[in-house]
């Protein structure tokens, strides 16, 4: 059936989605069931394409699903927006931004940088993304997302503005006192177990370069793609952890962890890289200065 995409259809779809259902989604919107499942049923007929599949039941979105979700949440925003920006007269005000957070950005750093940003811009509302830089410039240049916070500029091919360099971020190590008193005994690096990043992230391509050029053949017992679970065992005493210096205070007491009075050589820059809407630049200068102050602090 060859049907006009409109809002109720995305309205219904957004509902689903969210409650996991037919039935819970019927009685959020004040709908019966069988009207919404007919909705749902016209909307994969427009697209030709299977939105949710069942996982006994609840209804789980298919790759096709969780990517209206992410069109259909930024057009029911900018609605939003659009019906304050009317009602206020037309005044600009700071709205709706979709920030694309990069995996290596610390996120002890970007949850600090986010307080502040929206305590300083009132009313602004900040729906944050998460996930690997190449995801993040794809999502940005089909305009899912407004902002990139990375710890790499983007690439030539996707056209972007250069990003806003931010600062440069060094990275230490804390690990329990046990580890800690330990290596002041016997000030040798090669003998502290080390917890270490995934293999495919920045961070640790980083570490293999740095160990290799001090000749230091770290144990490694154990890698991670959450930085939060990394710190949770290095504070279990099973070995050190590299941090970034604009967290490792906030890390350090967090954890019950103390830093490691090794040197390191290795600094990531910190980005904010932006799309084509037209959102606040107000928001992003604010973002950018209050960015730049955590990394100096």
């Amino acid at each position: 059936m060859n049907i006009q995409l409109n809002y109720h259809h995305l309205r219904y779809f957004l509902a689903v989605a969210t409650n996991g259902g037919i039935t819970a989604a019927a009685a959020t919107l004040h709908v019966s069931a069988p009207t919404l499942s007919t909705q749902l049923r016209e909307l994969e007929s427009f697209f030709e394409k299977p939105l949710f599949r069942r996982e006994g039941r609840r209804l789980r979105l298919t790759e096709t699903g969780h990517l209206l979700q992410r069109y259909a949440e930024r057009i029911f925003s900018m609605g939003d927006e659009m019906v304050d920006a009317v009602k206020r007269g037309g005044l600009p005000g700071p709205g709706t931004i979709f920030l694309g957070v990069a995996d290596a950005v610390p996120k002890l750093l970007a949850a600090r940088l986010l307080d502040r940003v929206c305590r300083q811009s009132e009313g602004l509302k900040i729906v944050v993304r998460e996930g690997l830089p190449q995801e993040l410039w794809a999502a940005l240049a089909t305009h899912q997302i407004d902002l990139v916070l990375a710890t790499e500029a983007p690439p030539p091919a996707h056209h972007f503005p250069p990003g806003i360099r931010i600062g440069r971020m060094r990275v230490a190590f804390a690990g329990a006192p046990g580890i800690v008193a330990a290596f002041r005994k016997h000030h040798d690096a090669a003998l502290v177990p080390m917890l270490a990043p995934a293999r495919d992230s920045v961070l640790r391509r980083e570490l293999e370069q740095w160990w290799a050029e001090k000749r230091v053949t770290p144990e490694i017992r154990a890698e991670f793609d959450d930085a939060a679970a990394m710190f949770e065992l290095a504070a279990r005493g099973l070995g050190a952890a590299p941090v970034h210096q604009p967290v490792l205070r906030d890390v350090c007491k967090r954890y019950g962890l103390e830093p490691l009075p090794i040197h390191c050589d290795i600094e990531d820059e910190l980005f904010v890289v932006t799309g084509e809407r037209q959102y606040s630049r107000e928001v992003v200068a604010t973002m950018v200065r209050i960015a730049r102050g955590i990394l100096k602090a």
